[in-house]
């Protein structure tokens, strides 16, 4: 039951993190870095569903994340459908290693799990434009557009966790079924 109130709660908070992210303008004084808020609760939700639960929800991600970020120029896809959802089952896969220690009370390895999630996403966005565009152009606003994300989603990553550590209070557990709604 839990397993279940959890995927869809990570199925509802990365559809408005897609759109909430989209919304919020980049940061131009580091080179239009932007807030990327969809790594981190999948990583919170890798994290702590069981292993089945993990890949539905980084399917569902990968393909809004896909839907999000097609970028086609010329008639030709730059970003290819469907990397978005490897990217994040192999994340999610990492990430549910961690389970075992996170149900334990361990919530630290959350925080270098999003911040390297998000940039690795965004570095792989960044390798599959320069690829299908036949050259590698590394210049500091590209540094600061994928290494800032992911500092901004480990700051994200605490504050998720511990706002969704409040919510949980109201959830029913086996110790106590009468507490919750």
């Amino acid at each position: 039951m839990r397993a279940a109130i959890g995927l869809l709660a990570s199925f509802a908070g990365v559809f408005v993190a897609l759109l909430v992210q989209q919304a919020i303008p980049p940061v131009h004084a580091f080179e239009g870095a932007r807030w990327l808020f969809v790594p981190a609760i999948f990583c919170l939700a890798a994290i702590s569903l069981p292993f089945p639960a993990m890949l539905g929800a980084a399917l569902f991600t990968g393909f809004l994340c896909d839907l999000a970020y097609l970028h086609v120029v010329g008639g030709q896809v730059e970003i290819a459908l469907g990397c978005s959802i490897i990217f994040f089952v192999i994340l999610g896969s990492v990430a549910n290693g961690f389970r075992p220690s996170f149900e334990r009370g361990r919530w630290w390895p959350l925080v270098p799990l999003s911040a390297v999630g998000t940039s690795s996403f965004l570095l792989l966005q960044f390798a599959m434009i320069s690829l299908r565009r036949q050259s590698l152009e590394i210049e500091a606003a590209v540094a600061w557009r994928i290494l800032l994300p992911g500092a901004l989603a480990a700051v994200f990553s605490v504050a998720l966790y511990f706002a969704v550590r409040q919510l949980e209070g109201l959830l029913p557990s086996p110790s106590n079924p009468g507490r919750g709604f």
